[in-house]
């Protein structure tokens, strides 16, 4: 077995870490293109960009910080369904998705609780 200096980061991880990054890379072709204002889109896309790392780094913070924006993303798009639009539907599925991959896992657990892994 191959001895390994660093941990690994669980898949669930990286995908939460992936989804963000193309919720950040949304969000900035949305400011550039008809965003209310450039200083408010800058500052989601610099959090989005934050939480992504913090999650790749093991932050229990960027874990907690993450599943709240998301939980709230998820009423959110609950209560704005009634439009209709397929953005409001993807909102509530990205989010969803987002908090199973931190919160369900074992591996995603193990991550941000620094608890080693099992042998």
């Amino acid at each position: 077995m191959i001895e390994q200096s660093q941990r690994r980061v669980p898949m669930p991880v990286a995908a939460a870490s992936v989804i963000l990054l193309v919720a950040a890379a949304l969000a900035a072709t949305t400011m550039f293109s008809k965003g209310p204002s450039m200083a408010t889109g800058l500052i989601g896309v610099l959090l989005l960009l934050a939480l992504a790392y913090g999650l790749w780094r093991g932050s229990g913070r960027a874990r907690f910080w993450t599943t709240v924006f998301s939980t709230a993303g998820v009423l959110y798009g609950v209560v704005a369904i009634t439009r209709a639009d397929a953005f409001g539907l993807l909102q509530i599925v990205g989010a969803s998705v987002l908090v199973g991959l931190l919160l369900v896992p074992a591996s995603s657990r193990r991550w941000f609780d620094d608890l080693p892994a099992e042998e």
